[in-house]
């Protein structure tokens, strides 16, 4: 499934456009729905998988969809700005829907709790010096849900609104709250060049240095057969690189790619597709057509149209080492990692994000 709008900053009117693709690219279903946001409210969209169908969310704005894209309930919540990426979980009797408003000079979280039936519960705003965003929202495993972001904070957030501070532990990397998942009873962190995992009482548990990533930034992480795999950025702003990390932390692999398109592309999302292939979409910014590549650890790469160009083709193992102490390098050939398949001219619905539908 993949969601919508136009551009990084689309227009308060512009309408979420949603798609289910199958296999071969081809869109399925697709439906197009106005949001109705605030004159100023640039959000782009998420959703999440549920026992009725989707769920779709636009900063404080939230449609619950049948299987095959009818709308069961539309619900908003009030006069609140969103413009930055929705981010949203089910939760005990409902939803949490996540975001960041960016200003000038300044930005902060917002969270936004609908009920079961998609009406509008409660918001809370986060903002202790103008520099709270959101990065990550992830489940609590007890029917609630774990926020955090920069620079740097961590709370626990019940189904109901409750917000509750979580200290950092005083020895934790800078920058590792960048993305977050669960990890067992505990939460895994990464930077790009770094992880860390957290223990059920928030205390360090362990973190590792990536010396061979270099710069290259962290913007998502997802479960993975071997442990998780995290997409980066590239070094240009079109270009982006996937990870693996092992369930204790050590790098296993590394690719980087070089997207080649006359347009500007804008990678957006992940998702682990098994068998060792990973999806990664995104839209081209200021435009309506979205993209997608299937990259396959066992297919040599091919040349599509944009291309995914490897930039590099081995993988860098660093053994796991305790911070400060520099993690070694290295370095394995590895075959494959190439571009399986290239989803092309899927309209202006596959601008956002993508998820897998199970």
């Amino acid at each position: 499934m993949f969601v919508g709008r136009r551009g990084t900053r689309p227009a308060p009117d512009d309408p979420v456009r949603i798609a289910v693709v199958g296999p071969d690219g081809e869109a399925r279903l697709r439906i197009d729905i106005t949001p109705d946001l605030l004159d100023d409210a640039h959000a782009t969209p998420g959703f999440v998988r549920t026992g009725k169908g989707y769920a779709v969310a636009a900063g404080p704005w939230l449609v619950r969809l049948a299987p095959d894209l009818s709308v069961l309930s539309v619900g908003k919540g009030g006069s609140i700005p969103a413009t930055q990426r929705t981010t949203l979980i089910p939760v005990d009797g409902g939803f949490v829907v996540g975001f960041s408003e960016s200003l000038p000079n300044a930005f902060w979280t917002w969270l936004v709790g609908f009920d079961g039936d998609g009406s509008y519960a409660w918001h809370h705003r986060h903002n202790v010096n103008g520099s709270q965003a959101l990065e990550f929202l992830v489940p609590d495993g007890d029917g609630g849900a774990i926020a955090g972001g920069t620079f740097p904070w961590l709370a626990r957030v019940s189904a109901d609104g409750e917000f509750e501070p979580i200290d950092l532990p005083e020895d934790l990397p800078s920058g590792v709250l960048q993305t977050g998942i669960r990890d067992g009873d505990g939460l895994l962190l990464c930077s790009g060049d770094t992880t860390a995992r957290l223990d059920a009482d928030f205390a360090l548990d362990w973190t590792r240095e990536y010396e061979s990533v270099g710069e290259q930034q962290a913007r998502e992480l997802q479960p993975d057969r071997d442990g998780f795999v995290a997409r980066t950025t590239g070094e240009d702003a079109t270009d982006f690189g996937l990870m693996g990390i092992d369930a204790e932390g050590s790098l296993r692999w590394q690719q980087s790619y070089d997207v080649d398109d006359d347009r500007n592309v804008d990678p957006r999302t992940l998702a682990v597709a098994g068998d060792g292939t990973y999806l990664v979409a995104g839209g081209y910014n200021e435009g309506e057509a979205g993209w997608a590549f299937a990259l396959s650890q066992s297919v040599s790469p091919s040349t599509p149209t944009p291309t995914a160009t490897e930039r590099t083709t081995r993988a860098s193992t660093d053994p796991p080492t305790a911070l400060p102490t520099p993690a070694g390098t290295t370095t394995t050939t590895v075959p494959g990692f190439g571009v399986a398949t290239a989803f092309l001219g899927l309209g202006a619905s596959l601008a956002g994000l993508l998820g897998r539908d199970e």
